[in-house]
């Protein structure tokens, strides 16, 4: 039986919908996702609004997340929103209550096509004439997050920093570093080098916290989805392009910085294409070093909850694996930074 509950899923979706009648014709859980289970549900409608098959996404709270992260709740609020921008991101329907469908609350969204496999998108890059325009077109829909600002929206759970942008989130590395029960020197080391070299003029606005290949769809050559925003906030726009061109995110295609399915400037033409403010790109190798430092605190945390987890998830302890190989890029990055 899935976890959301076919039956009850049914009949709280008939009522939400206020169809005549509703008939489940396929549930079947979605594969990654280390925090969320995903379901993707079609299901056929009788009815006036909702009249036809439909294919929703379902994602469920999980059980244990990861503190930096927004709630379903939170991140309904805000895919609400940027419905009705230039954003690309599923359309949000319903939020399912705790104890109504399932034990967790429930975000159900339009599916959309596509793939975010990145072997295959590395593939779509590198044999499709369109290729290039992969990139060029993530620059353009990269800038229309970044174009979101502060004064737009007004959500609790979005908090404007109290310092810069970089500081704000060096406090909570080192918070999530104090948490450990055992020392990570390197990394201790690599926040404090952070702050040191912090860039002078920081930029605010609003961003997805995990852009890269693996949370953006594509259908062939087209950009259909931006998904998976547990992590927005509000930070300096260098911190999603320096997390999408993070070495640790080009899937072993080390010469196309931009996830590994091209080149920086195809995606900068497409970015200031429509960008209402420019990055100091000069700073973008100080921000993947930032994000690889990053990486290595989540691969640590994802350690800890398989260690925690009764499911003994191995992709949890195969991303903990990983951070010896992080440390050693962080140290040669810094290095390379230094010496320009």
């Amino acid at each position: 039986m899935p976890s959301p509950n076919p039956l009850i899923l049914t009949e709280w979706v008939r009522n939400q919908t206020k169809s005549n009648s509703i008939e489940l014709v396929e549930i079947t859980e979605l594969p990654g996702g280390s925090l969320h289970e995903n379901w993707l549900c079609r299901l056929l409608f009788d009815g006036t609004d909702f009249n036809g098959e439909y294919e929703f996404v379902l994602r469920m709270e999980p059980k244990q997340k990861l503190p930096q992260s927004l709630s379903v709740t939170e991140e309904y609020a805000l895919l609400k929103f940027l419905n009705n921008t230039k954003v690309k991101v599923p359309r949000v329907f319903f939020l399912a209550p705790s104890s109504t469908i399932s034990d967790s609350e429930i975000l159900f969204m339009r599916a959309i096509r596509g793939t975010t496999n990145p072997i295959e998108l590395h593939n779509i890059a590198q044999k499709n004439t369109n290729g290039r325009q992969m990139v060029r077109s993530l620059g353009k829909y990269t800038a229309h997050i970044h174009n979101v600002q502060p004064t737009m929206i007004n959500f609790d759970f979005l908090q404007l920093p109290s310092i810069s942008p970089v500081h704000q989130k060096l406090l909570l590395f080192q918070d999530i570093l104090n948490k450990f029960s055992f020392p990570l020197p390197l990394l201790e080391w690599s926040i404090r080098w952070l702050a040191i070299n912090a860039p002078a003029n920081q930029n605010i606005a609003l961003s997805h916290g995990d852009l890269r290949i693996g949370n953006i769809m594509y259908e062939n050559s087209s950009l259909t989805g931006v998904l998976d925003w547990e992590f927005a906030s509000w930070s300096d726009p260098l911190e999603d392009i320096g997390w999408l061109c993070a070495r640790c995110w080009r899937y072993g295609n080390d010469n196309m910085q931009v996830g590994g399915i091209g080149d920086l400037s195809d995606f900068i033409s497409g970015y200031i294409e429509v960008a209402e403010i420019i990055p100091n790109w000069s700073m973008l190798s100080y921000w993947k070093i930032f994000a690889t430092v990053k990486w290595a605190l989540i691969a640590h945390q994802q350690g800890l909850r398989h260690s925690n987890d009764k499911k003994k998830q191995l992709e949890l302890l195969l991303t903990a694996k990983k951070a010896n190989e992080l440390e050693h890029d962080i140290l040669t990055q810094i290095k390379n930074f230094c010496s320009n």
